[in-house]
Formats: structure tokens, sequence, C-alpha cells
């Protein structure tokens, strides 16, 4: 939008003032291109800058859970790592399809050609979204937060696409310790998981 501003001007050696009306324009102005991610706590007090993920990628989101660390990459790739303070076991909410720590960020290869735009870390399992709405999910199905009625068996060790999303996308993903919930693009809520507490 045009805003109008008014300066004051002095002319020559009489240094009179005299008005004048100037339109400016604003104009989007992009600062940084890249982010860079911080972590800190298990004894480390002072944030420590993490250089893992690939060289170039800048990241768009970040989620801690319990266990496990995840990024979203402003190139739509995902990335997980484990957070082993407590020496947890793993269940394949990395996503790599084993039950390794990685310490490092990894990028999770079976997602290769999915646009990840948002991630969500249960406890011991992850649920992320597609630019188109597609549902992923991996890791623990104990309490059922895998969505698929174990199915799969207690652990799914790699990212499994939930059908019942197929044609109804959704918007937004949040997870619990041991429920999921989503907002899909028609505005409706879900939640599966554990529903202890009436969660």
């Amino acid at each position: 939008r045009e805003m109008e501003e008014k300066v004051t001007l002095l002319n020559g050696p009489n240094k009179r003032p005299r008005s004048s009306t100037v339109n400016e324009t604003p104009i989007a102005v992009v600062t940084s291109r890249t982010s860079e991610v911080y972590v800190w706590g298990g004894g480390k007090s002072t944030p420590q800058k993490l250089d893992a993920i690939k060289s170039g990628c800048s990241a768009r989101q970040v989620c801690a859970g319990n266990t496990h660390f995840a990024v979203v990459t402003v190139e739509k790739e995902l990335y997980t790592w484990v957070n082993m303070q407590g020496g947890t076991k793993l269940h394949g909410q990395l996503g790599h399809g084993d039950r390794a720590s990685y310490r490092q960020p990894k990028h999770v290869e079976k997602l290769q050609g999915k646009a990840i735009r948002q991630v969500s870390c249960g406890d011991d399992f992850t649920v992320c979204i597609t630019d188109e709405g597609q549902l992923y999910a991996f890791g623990s199905d104990y309490y059922g937060c895998i969505g698929v009625d174990k199915a799969y068996g207690s652990e799914v060790l790699e990212p499994l696409q939930l059908d019942f999303f197929l044609t109804n996308p959704v918007e937004q993903v949040s997870c619990g310790d041991n429920h999921v919930a989503v907002l899909t693009r028609n505005r409706e809520v879900y939640t599966w998981g554990c529903g202890e507490y009436g969660r």
C-alpha cells in the first residue's frame, strides 16, 4: 500500500522550509535465507549450534520429543535423531527402518520425494504431514498412536501412510506423549491413541 510522508526541505541559502509529498511503496526484503538450530540440556547449559544437517539446508520447523528430535527443512525434508539422556530404548520413532541410535540428524530417506510440511513428536513415535495433507506415522504403536490398530505390529520402523486421510487432507498435527490430534482442511478434529483421563 502507498504511504504518504510529509518531508520538510530547506531551500537554498535562505533556508526557508517547503513541503512536498513523497509516495513510498514498501518493498519486501529477505534478510536471511538460512536458519540455525541450537540444542541444549543433558548436561549442556548453553545452546550449542547444530551443524550436522546436510550442508545448505535450513530448518523450517523443529520438534522435540522425550526421546528424539525432528527437523523439517525449508527444502521440505525430514531429519530425526535421538535424545539418549536416559538410555531409552528406541521403537522406530526415527523412521530409518531400524532401532539404531542416530545421535546426529539423519535424513528420513523413506520419505524422499515427499514434501514434508510439519512434524510432531510423541514419546516414542513421530507423525508428519505433507504439503498435500497426507499423514505418515512411525514408531511405537503400543497405545495405538500410529493409527492403524496395530495392524503392522507394536513397532513401525519406517514411515507408514495413513489411508484414513487419503480423501480428507490434514492441515495440522499435534502429538502428546501417547496420543495424537489432527485438524483436517475441512476443519474436523480427529484424535487417537491412549484415552486415559479422557484425553
